[in-house]
């Protein structure tokens, strides 16, 4: 197996705030159009937050704190979409409302709006922003406004590796392993059980093998950009997948940026993720700067060991 490019990618959604009055605060800034063009402030980096405060967990929790900051004045239509949030959150951790024609007029014409309890125990919520044609750029915008880094959902490492010759990928994860060795506790683990892994189901779900948890953080394995393994033809199955020793095979991707003919370049993932989970959500995500900060600094070493 020969790898041929390796990149990171951090996935990142919500703004992280402290109590109800900052989430109040926040969404009447976006009511009133704070974001529109506004020069992001200065961003407080994950990396300065651990020198000033440790890297014990318990930051300045007044960095989501919104104080005195300019919001403007009060949106009816937040007061609304608050009061009817509030209530659901008392009993549920999720509350999303759509807004169509219903928020014309306003920046939240065909704007979702996503508020999640990221922890109760530290009255901390996460608040989400995604508009038509634009994603969750206001979301982002908003975060800059404020200078809050948000929430890192995951951070990925992608291996892509120069396919074989024909339709097909092979993963030798052994020597994958042992690499790793040198940054993670993967010593005991082989490349045979992690191949192995790989075709434990008998379906199309993603597989993933677990490669440590430590320090509240979770790295697995997992296929990336490559075929699913179930292929039917008039309605019978054929598995495309395979394992031998270490090695993990199967079909390539189509590229539809190609021609019908046209082949992605094969990947597999190595995931960095919070190790809390909460049932169907499964891992929670990262509001606490100097763990955000672990997570990229895990994945910068991964990637510096792979080559």
């Amino acid at each position: 197996m020969k790898i041929v490019q390796i990149l990171t990618q951090e996935n990142r959604r919500l703004i992280p705030l402290k109590g109800w009055d900052s989430v109040t605060k926040a969404l009447n800034a976006f009511a009133n159009g704070f974001t529109r063009g506004a020069k992001a402030t200065e961003q407080v980096t994950a990396d300065a937050l651990g020198k000033s405060h440790g890297s014990n967990g318990g930051l300045a929790v007044g960095m989501f704190l919104l104080g005195g900051a300019m919001v403007g004045g009060r949106s009816k239509l937040v007061d609304n979409l608050l009061k009817e949030a509030k209530e659901s959150l008392k009993t549920r951790t999720k509350f999303s409302k759509d807004y169509d024609y219903d928020g014309m007029g306003t920046p939240f014409f065909k704007t979702s709006v996503y508020i999640e309890v990221l922890d109760r125990e530290q009255d901390m919520y996460g608040i989400g922003l995604n508009a038509a044609y634009v994603g969750n750029k206001p979301e982002q915008e908003l975060a800059e406004h404020f200078g809050i880094p948000r929430t890192l959902q995951s951070c990925s490492v992608e291996v892509e590796a120069k396919p074989l010759s024909g339709n097909r990928f092979e993963f030798d994860f052994e020597p994958v392993l042992r690499k790793l060795d040198m940054v993670l506790d993967t010593k005991k683990i082989t490349g045979k059980e992690v191949a192995a892994a790989m075709l434990v189901k008998d379906d199309d779900s993603n597989p993933t093998f677990v490669l440590q948890n430590k320090d509240g953080l979770e790295v697995r394995i997992q296929p990336g950009r490559v075929e699913r393994r179930m292929k039917y033809t008039q309605g019978k199955p054929r598995d495309t997948w395979s394992s031998k020793g270490s090695m993990f095979s199967g079909e390539l991707q189509r590229d539809w940026d190609g021609d019908e003919n046209a082949r992605a370049t094969p990947t597999f993932l190595i995931v960095i993720c919070s190790s809390q989970k909460n049932g169907w959500r499964g891992s929670l995500p990262i509001w606490q700067p100097d763990q955000q900060q672990k997570a990229v600094d895990l994945a910068n070493k991964i990637t510096k060991v792979l080559p």
